[in-house]
């Protein structure tokens, strides 16, 4: 039931590096060990920006982490069908906006940043190529490979 190996997906990346207006190109390559009926298979970018601070307890203060989306952009390479073994291609433009993702600008973003210094907080954005094949009733077959965009 829970056997090793038996399903599999992999996300194969031209590169890693980008930087606004590039293009991600690689393909998923699907490891099922026998046919998956699924309702879609899907790649898309992911940013996640993750935050961490010093939260006030009755204690006194603790580490605290928190992770939000702040991009999450999906295409469906195939539909729904009984999945084998097999090699999809895919290209992802990297939007040219992408700094507005992350911090906005002007006032604001100085604002924020204020705040992050003030609350002795710090964050970071990590972004992904995720790739996955919805199996209804399952588990879903999931990959995330880092990259950067900068």
């Amino acid at each position: 039931m829970f056997g090793f190996g038996q399903k599999k997906i992999d996300v194969i990346l031209e590169k890693f590096n980008f930087s606004p207006g590039d293009t991600i190109k690689g393909k998923v390559i699907l490891k099922l060990g026998k046919p998956t009926n699924a309702k879609q298979l899907k790649v898309g970018l992911r940013g996640e920006r993750i935050s961490r601070n010093m939260a006030r307890t009755s204690q006194g203060t603790t580490p605290h982490a928190e992770k939000n989306y702040i991009f999450n952009f999906e295409m469906p390479l195939d539909q729904e069908k009984e999945y084998n073994e097999g090699e999809y291609q895919f290209e992802i433009k990297v939007p040219m906006n992408l700094s507005n993702a992350t911090m906005p600008g002007g006032a604001i973003g100085d604002l924020l940043k204020g705040v992050e210094i003030l609350a002795n907080a710090e964050s970071r954005v990590n972004w992904y190529v995720i790739a996955y094949l919805d199996v209804p009733m399952g588990i879903d077959i999931s990959k995330k490979v880092q990259v950067n965009i900068g």
